[in-house]
């Protein structure tokens, strides 16, 4: 176990390919793959059993903001103004590494969906894939993404994938001088399809979308003195409903999602009153610039421009673990989904079975199934590596 007074962790491994710095990193495939996105619009696709690239190719022309999967495709958002999403079948994909010859051609993944978007403000999209019990704009098998307005940066528009539809446009607070959004997310729970939006001017704003076809503020505070940088909502907003700010300060704030409590509770100290954060916290270190939180809700972890991967309690807001390996600045951390011991090998081959009738699983099975089940945290930096670590 990790701990603030532990010997100084080791990364279990670190990913070199990238030549210049990483802005995103995100796994998935239960944890046996990682996505990560550079500066100069290269993604790569690592096998997190062999540590090596399945599929590298250049995305975009210019830096990416963010990388996200949806439905076995991934989502690129990139500073040249595009959001693109791929299809990529990795047999026959192109592995050498940028790091390698960066000018090189690669094949590209079949491009399945492309959307003309703004990123002139470095905030990455905020995505949801649909679902059959979803609003009209979104339904089985398609994705809302929310992106920074064309004509003015303070809005947000929400398009809809694979057919590039604008569903929403214009989602605004009409009562604030917010500046441009910095960081967005949204979340479909119940009957409420929510969308929340960091600003340059500090402020933390939560949208509802109305059945009189109107986005609805339902929350807005302003805990930072600096633009959000990023945010990061609870693994089960419908249980368990908050989400967690970092920005250019050293601020972090918890906050609480109004909407998706039924009953109203009486404020206690446990319990702050409407528009307030449930917890604000002065961490010390400024530009936290990526902040996520681990799928069973325990633990977050933010990366920083100090190049330090610092690892906190989302009941306490403690600081539990610092992670130090890189010696420039971290811009990208995601954690491991947290999977159960249940999935054993995935299905595949087994090699036989013990004298007690048990099934015993092939090497590359017992393998995959360590990958699956670790509880991972990847840091992408500066210096255009990601390291890999281990943790509780």
């Amino acid at each position: 176990m990790l701990s603030a007074a532990a010997a100084p962790a080791q990364p279990t491994y670190i990913l070199r390919g990238h030549a210049t710095q990483i802005h995103s990193v995100h796994f998935y495939s239960s944890n046996t793959r990682l996505a990560t996105a550079d500066a100069s619009g290269w993604v790569i696709l690592w096998s997190l059993s062999t540590r090596r690239a399945t599929a590298v190719w250049k995305a975009h022309e210019g830096s990416v903001l963010k990388v996200d999967d949806w439905d076995g495709k991934i989502i690129t958002h990139g500073r040249d103004n595009k959001l693109f999403a791929w299809r990529v079948e990795e047999v026959g994909m192109d592995v050498l590494l940028p790091v390698d010859d960066e000018v090189g051609w690669r094949r590209r993944p079949w491009l399945v969906a492309s959307l003309d978007v703004n990123a002139l403000n470095f905030c990455g999209f905020g995505g949801w894939a649909g679902a059959a019990a979803a609003p009209a704009a979104a339904g089985e098998g398609e994705y809302l993404a929310a992106v920074p307005a064309p004509l003015r940066a303070e809005d947000v528009d929400i398009m809809r994938l694979p057919d590039g539809a604008r569903v929403y446009a214009g989602v605004r607070h009409e009562g604030v001088k917010t500046g441009m959004a910095m960081a967005l997310s949204m979340f479909y729970s119940g009957e409420h399809l929510v969308l929340i939006a960091g600003y340059e001017s500090g402020h933390a704003v939560v949208y509802k979308w109305d059945t009189k076809d109107t986005w609805k503020v339902v929350y807005t505070h302003k805990p930072h003195s600096q633009p959000i940088l990023s945010l990061s909502i609870s693994p089960t907003p419908g249980t368990n409903p908050y989400f967690i700010t970092s920005s250019a300060d050293a601020t972090i704030a918890k906050h609480p999602l109004p909407i998706l409590t039924t009953t109203p509770t009486p404020n206690t100290p446990d319990t702050p009153p409407p528009n307030e954060p449930i917890k604000v916290i002065d961490t010390k270190h400024y530009g936290q610039q990526s902040i996520t939180i681990r799928s069973d809700g325990r633990i977050f972890a933010t990366a920083g421009w100090d190049s330090r991967i610092r690892v906190y309690s989302v009941k306490t807001m403690k600081e539990l673990a610092v992670l130090k390996w890189h010696k420039e600045g971290c811009y990208a951390v995601a954690f491991g989904e947290i999977l159960d011991g249940g999935g054993g090998g995935g299905g595949g081959e087994r090699q036989g079975s013990d004298g007690d009738g048990r099934e015993v699983l092939s090497v590359e099975k017992r393998r995959e199934k360590k990958i699956k089940e670790t509880h991972w945290v990847a840091g992408g930096a500066k210096d255009g590596k990601v390291s890999l670590w281990e943790i509780y």
